[in-house]
């Protein structure tokens, strides 16, 4: 196994002090800008899915999202989210869900912060927003969020007929979000809603993932060494509200409040979601006023993309759609 200690990260260790007082921590990646370097630039932001942390897009020179950053002068930031590492967890409201505080957290307090911190001082354009598995959820939610301040879209209520989005200032540009490893029809492997009693945080054996996400023959055997490094306990209501809240309500609620390009990668191998022609379109198309819903199949992947041997061909789509996305937002 390797160790935290004995590794030389691509990113940087940085600890923010949100509005509401919580703690936020995370790695960055911020390359100098140079004659080649676009006009129009993204803030990348990566949301790790769940029993991971911010290391997940900066596991090894090989498995790191600062390669495509590097290489193309964009900014990258790993955030831990709320209740793993450092990160100050939160608690949920009484009627409501963990999709729901989780997205409220990056909109009114993680973004805005992420955005005033390395946005704004490393000159990008807009956020687009990288997200893996259960990190999916509130992204979509902040990002139904985003949409409501620009106009006529209500997150919870059926949009009229779609409406040109009218940009606004808020606090924080959004001008993206991607999505991996999170769908909307489960496999037969799915586990289901937990049992009725769960503990509050669940650690899933690190093997076991690693057979499940990552199986032999779908990455350098190298990285099975980080995978004890890499694991966390997960909250337990991370887990039970995709079933109870994000299946229910991603179609009518949420995804048609969102109103900035969406990519939707399902992986050909994905242990928990189904990877069909039929299943990526019905996703997409309910992100009904998105200015452009994309999505693709990965033939033969496996659930944690980052991690597996189609890590640098999907970093590389990744940023570049991130730099279409800033590209059409500033030219709106």
């Amino acid at each position: 196994m390797v160790e935290e200690q004995d590794i030389v990260f691509d990113m940087e260790p940085f600890t923010l002090t949100l509005a509401n007082g919580a703690t936020l921590t995370g790695l960055a990646n911020l390359p100098a800008v140079t004659s080649t370097t676009a006009k129009y630039r993204p803030l990348m932001v990566g949301l790790h899915g769940a029993s991971y942390y911010s290391a997940y897009f900066d596991v090894d020179e090989k498995h790191t999202a600062a390669l495509s950053s590097n290489g193309l002068g964009i900014p990258f930031v790993a955030v831990d989210r709320p209740g793993y590492k450092t990160s100050t967890a939160f608690t949920i409201p009484e009627g409501s869900s963990y999709p729901e505080t989780y997205g409220a957290w990056l909109h009114e307090f993680i973004l805005p912060a992420v955005w005033d911190k390395f946005g704004v001082p490393q000159g990008c354009n807009g956020i687009v927003l990288l997200a893996h598995s259960l990190g999916v959820s509130g992204v979509v939610l902040a990002a139904a969020k985003s949409g409501q301040e620009q106009g006529e879209a209500s997150v919870g209520a059926t949009p009229t007929d779609a409406v040109p989005p009218r940009p606004k200032k808020t606090s924080y540009p959004l001008a993206g979000i991607i999505i991996s490893g999170l769908g909307i029809h489960p496999t037969d492997v799915g586990s289901g809603p937990l049992t009725d009693n769960p503990p509050e945080y669940i650690l899933f054996p690190a093997h076991v993932k690693d057979e499940m996400y990552i199986p032999k023959g779908t990455c350098d055997p190298a990285v099975y060494a980080h995978s004890e490094r890499l694991n966390l306990p997960v909250p337990s209501r991370e887990v039970k509200d995709i079933w109870t809240a994000w299946l229910p309500r991603i179609g009518t609620e949420w995804a048609p409040c969102v109103r900035v390009p969406v990519l939707i990668a399902l992986a050909g191998k994905d242990v928990y979601w189904q990877s069909t022609v039929e299943h990526a379109r019905e996703f997409a198309a309910m992100f009904t006023q998105s200015s452009r819903a994309e999505w693709c199949i990965l033939g033969g992947a496996p659930h944690n993309l980052e991690l597996s041997y189609w890590s640098q061909g999907w970093y590389a789509r990744c940023f570049g759609f991130g730099m279409e996305c800033v590209a059409s937002l500033s030219a709106v």
